[in-house]
């Protein structure tokens, strides 16, 4: 099958905008930061309209603020890949990735300890092997490895997570490995859902998690039962998702959120405080934020954002 490539390089202060229009328009993307800009990478396959999205995309960038970025920083190519050359352009850049002193993420088709890597292995590592095929989710971008590392510090042994925006599978993945008993991982595109339920199958995880194709939270049912809603998607997104995310939850349950910069902080605080939950931890990686937010409990007072320490 040929899909549309659509690459969109911007300033690093416009990359949330960037990121937040491709993922509504094509799904799942790519990001690659150097010094001064971002790269993003979004596919839409041949079948499936691609002269439209392409149309929406243009017409959607010219909305971007000039504070964040002037069209003329704002530059996109469009071109047309094979499945199988895209796969194989790939696996020649994806390297195994330490997320933390526990967790590596490692693609499928590489060894572990891999003689050839940087990365050095540890006795006690946790390993994620990963083959993201068309779908977001490789650990190489700084909201999929905050978003893991809120894992490892918020979810308990024996937890039930719903993973929303699942795409490739890596937050389940990494749920699943660090010991949650039930996982529910939902996505509202076909082949995240395809791409997950085979990375879960390599991982030999698949047992531990369901994977559904969902367009909200509002499909999952067993209300106030989960101990942690993960989602990683944009701004937009986990802002209106916090109230169904509230209502799944335990009374003690963990949302924890990212796919946001410092410029949306106050929209989600503010979103986060109307359902009743309040930031309890919070994560940064250059320009990229992940919150932990539980119930506010009459001892917790919802934090100010520019109160909270980074």
């Amino acid at each position: 099958m040929r899909w549309r490539r659509f690459t969109v390089t911007v300033p690093h202060e416009a990359s949330e905008a960037v990121s937040a229009i491709l993922q509504e328009l094509c799904g799942g993307l790519s990001i690659v930061s150097t010094e001064a800009l971002t790269a993003h990478q979004a596919y839409v396959a041949e079948n499936v309209s691609p002269e439209a999205v392409q149309t929406q995309l243009y017409d959607r960038l010219q909305s971007i603020p000039d504070e964040l970025a002037t069209p003329e920083q704002i530059t996109v190519e469009a071109d047309w890949v094979q499945e199988e050359d895209w796969a194989e352009a790939w696996k020649q850049h994806y390297q195994p990735i330490r997320v933390s002193e526990r967790v590596v993420v490692v693609p499928s088709w590489r060894p572990w300890p891999d003689p050839d890597s940087a990365t050095v292995a540890h006795p006690d590592d946790i390993v994620i092997r990963m083959d993201p095929g068309m779908a977001f989710g490789t650990g190489s971008h700084s909201t999929t490895r905050l978003c893991m590392i809120a894992l490892e510090r918020h979810m308990a042994p024996g937890a039930r997570l719903i993973d929303f925006g699942c795409g490739s599978g890596i937050l389940s993945i990494t749920a699943c490995k660090l010991g949650a008993e039930q996982v529910l991982a939902v996505d509202n595109d076909p082949v995240c859902v395809d791409v997950a339920g085979a990375n879960l199958t390599v991982n030999s995880v698949a047992e531990c998690c369901e994977v559904r194709l969902a367009d909200s939270l509002e499909q999952i049912d067993r209300r106030g039962e989960w101990d942690v809603v993960v989602a990683n998607i944009g701004p937009d997104i986990v802002a209106a998702a916090a109230g169904s995310a509230a209502k799944l939850l335990k009374p003690e349950g963990h949302y924890i959120l990212s796919g946001f910069t410092e410029r949306s902080e106050n929209d989600i605080a503010a979103a986060l405080a109307e359902v009743g939950m309040a930031v309890v931890d919070q994560l940064q990686e250059a320009e990229w934020r992940c919150w932990v937010a539980s119930a506010i409990s009459p001892q917790v007072r919802p934090p100010i954002v520019g109160e909270v320490e980074r």
